[in-house]
């Protein structure tokens, strides 16, 4: 079995599950980060290839900030950010003044500043899948990439997953100060962790 590859509909419901409770665990990170109080809506969450993850994003050439968090430890994957300009700015805006012309003028305070965001929020990603499963779930520092939207999935797509294989998208729709700010969080796991996931959850195809 493929990561996210001929998941049956229970799979595919725990899956989902996964993704729903810690996307309420990282807006409560990310309330914590910002000292607000942030409001989330339920979040989507979909499981879809590479091309039609592609598409969902806004197309290959959609020009966006990847950040990267590798899985590590018990379980061997990857987590991405997917941040828009008006994310980036209202982040960074929480904690100094600052306008962005585009992504690309990013300076080292703000790729800092967004760094300990996907850090923290991805924490409690990892956190959420460890209590779930009794796991050892730990996570890498963020790297940064300013790319487009094809470039960022080609990153797992060529180190982990083979043409074909599936992504768990989240959706996230966070609220800060009455200001509506959404990203996407992507999760790939490889083959044997996702297996061992489902093993740790009582899931069999």
């Amino acid at each position: 079995m493929g990561a996210y590859d001929s998941l049956n509909e229970l799979q595919l419901d725990v899956v989902k599950e996964i993704g729903n409770i810690g996307a309420g665990n990282a807006c409560t990170a990310l309330s914590v980060l910002l000292g607000a109080v942030v409001d989330m809506s339920v979040p989507n969450v979909q499981v879809l290839d590479f091309d039609s993850t592609s598409q969902y994003l806004g197309g290959g050439s959609n020009q966006i900030l990847g950040i990267q968090i590798d899985v590590t430890d018990d379980l061997e994957g990857m987590m991405f950010h997917i941040v828009r300009k008006p994310f980036a700015e209202r982040i960074i805006n929480t904690f100094y003044e600052r306008h962005l012309e585009d992504l690309t003028s990013l300076d080292e305070m703000d790729t800092s500043v967004l760094s300990e965001m996907a850090n923290i929020t991805s924490g409690a990603y990892a956190n959420s899948i460890a209590t779930l499963t009794n796991l050892f779930v730990n996570i890498g520092a963020p790297i940064q990439k300013c790319a487009t939207i094809g470039e960022i999935l080609k990153i797992p797509y060529d180190s982990m997953v083979k043409p074909g294989e599936k992504i768990l998208v989240i959706d996230e729709e966070f609220e800060v100060d009455e200001e509506k700010i959404s990203s996407n969080m992507l999760l790939v796991l490889e083959k044997n962790s996702l297996k061992k996931l489902f093993d740790k959850l009582g899931v069999t195809e």
